[in-house]
């Protein structure tokens, strides 16, 4: 089993260890340039265990392209949805370019809401706040790799952590009280 393979088999297993309660299921993004580039890429649903849990869509195999710091992503959705297989794998392949390393702080915009009807076209990277410790990183193949956080935003919150800050942006939000998973909420700024 090579490096990359052990590594995946030891995230998948971390995945499962931090929530054993719940069902996994793992997905492969056929469409785009992502086989190309990982061609181990998976995303981990992990299953919500009742109605006021979120479901959460976890990158595997984005590490494959990091130097120094190795990097996982993460969305957290009030509803099940292949969109976030598709987000994920858009954000790993554009990770994987040198020039668009994504890091805590990084705003990208997706063309598109991140669930159908949201306004909401942007995502924040942020520290995995939403996450045990425990299951933010991961020791794997000698390295620890982090989940980071990918947080819906719109088009003048991304606007605004250009302009004030990333720092005052998470403030912000954090201040406002918002449902950050809410497809409809308004912005804060």
């Amino acid at each position: 089993m090579g490096h990359s393979a052990v590594v995946h088999e030891a995230l998948r297993r971390h995945l499962e260890n931090s929530w054993p309660d719940r069902h996994h299921e793992e997905f492969r993004w056929m469409l785009g340039p992502i086989e190309q580039v990982l061609p181990s890429f998976a995303v981990h649903r992990v299953s919500p265990l009742g109605s006021g849990d979120s479901y959460m869509y976890l990158s595997v195999g984005a590490f494959g392209v990091d130097g120094e710091t190795m990097s996982e992503f993460f969305v957290m959705s009030p509803t099940e949805s292949p969109r976030h297989v598709e987000t994920l794998a858009m954000v790993a392949h554009y990770h994987s370019f040198p020039q668009h390393r994504l890091s805590h702080g990084s705003v990208l915009d997706i063309g598109r809401s991140w669930v159908e009807g949201s306004m909401n076209h942007h995502l924040f990277v942020s520290w995995p706040y939403s996450l045990d410790r425990r299951a933010a990183t991961c020791m794997a193949g000698g390295k620890e790799i982090t989940y980071l956080w990918l947080i819906p935003i719109s088009a003048e919150e991304a606007r605004f952590a250009r302009e004030v800050g990333t720092e005052a942006l998470e403030e912000r939000l954090e201040d406002s009280g918002v449902n950050l998973l809410d497809p409809l909420r308004n912005s804060t700024v």
